[in-house]
């Protein structure tokens, strides 16, 4: 989670729950395969004190569902397979779809867009840990063919400290990719001396996510509003997915609101409301993405010497930083997102 969603966070009342059950992010660690730093983004070049918070995506639900479980008006409908929009438009006041970036609803509506899979996807498991170095996500990096990454994510269940691991991989190997290639390529970037690290992801169970960048002229027709990745997938290079679904509802509920609950005035506010900052950042991640995942190795030593520069000047990494934080609107102005 980021700084632009941790005032929605505190509205909601789950904001210090959420921070003493996740870990505090204070930097971001690039290290390249011959040990050179390439990148350091800290949250202090946006603001003293600033994090962002490592947590669990299933904790973060939880947080969610156990507040909605205590409001008396909320009815959940479980296990529905909801495969066409036609009959809950004509029977629902809105319709508020958030169902990813692979949703197949989005067709149903006549609204200019457009769905492609990015050609990395990565493999990714979560360990638990208490010896990786806390408070920071480090990313080890072979030119834009290779990444693995190590992010501090807070508690589990057990009340243990856990890590989420990811590794790059092409799309093309999903079916095919060897797992002992990858535990050995990820030894290859890890310290020897913590064995008892290397043994878990050893022992680990992958799973593997295919990522895809969504695009809608605008997220309402009608009576009916997409949300989340199902309006604006992007790469999770910038870590913004769940941000944008945070900052997505509140605004939802502000437009409402401020329009009486005139739905249909309010869904038109709410993309004009969110079309800047939202593509704003889908057009950054669609930059960054294939200087961290591509096949072009060129890629990879044009990051390397641009932020490896970059990094090196002040209102460079106040830009990294605010960009990193879900604040930023526009690429030539420093305007931040208004709640």
């Amino acid at each position: 989670m980021q700084p632009s969603a941790m005032e929605i966070l505190k509205k909601l009342d789950i904001y210090e729950p959420l921070v003493k059950s996740g870990e505090k992010i204070y930097n971001l660690k690039g290290i390249n395969h011959r040990g050179r730093e390439v990148f350091l983004t800290s949250y202090n070049d946006y603001a003293i004190g600033c994090f962002g918070i490592g947590i669990h995506r299933s904790l973060l639900f939880k947080f969610l569902y156990d507040k909605c479980k205590m409001q008396p008006n909320i009815k959940f409908e479980l296990g529905q397979d909801i495969r066409s929009l036609t009959d809950l438009k004509a029977t629902s006041d809105l319709l508020i779809v958030a169902n990813g970036s692979h949703s197949s609803l989005r067709q149903q509506v006549p609204i200019k867009q457009s769905y492609q899979l990015y050609p990395y996807g990565c493999l990714w498991t979560t360990i638990e840990d208490d010896q990786i170095t806390p408070n920071q996500l480090c990313q080890y990096l072979k030119y834009s063919q290779e990444m693995f990454g190590i992010l501090p994510s807070g508690i589990n269940e057990n009340n243990k400290r856990i890590v989420s691991v990811f590794w790059s991989l092409p799309i093309k190997f999903k079916n095919t990719y060897s797992i002992d290639n990858v535990l050995e390529a990820m030894k290859f970037y890890l310290n020897h001396e913590n064995n008892n690290f290397i043994e878990k992801i050893n022992q680990a169970n992958y799973s593997f996510a295919v990522y895809a960048d969504v695009y809608m002229k605008q997220y309402n027709y009608e009576n009916i509003i997409f949300i989340g990745d199902a309006a604006h997938g992007m790469s999770p290079q910038l870590g913004q997915g769940a941000n944008m679904a945070f900052l997505d509802s509140y605004f939802l509920n502000k437009v409402l609101t401020e329009n009486g609950n005139n739905i249909a005035s309010a869904l038109k506010n709410y993309t004009i409301l969110r079309r800047k900052h939202l593509r704003f950042y889908s057009q950054a991640s669609k930059f960054l993405t294939p200087l961290y995942q591509s096949d072009r190795v060129l890629y990879g030593r044009f990051r390397d010497l641009l932020f490896t520069i970059s990094k090196q000047m002040k209102f460079s990494r106040k830009i990294s930083s605010q960009i990193l934080c879900g604040k930023r609107t526009s690429w030539i102005r420093n305007k931040e997102i208004e709640y």
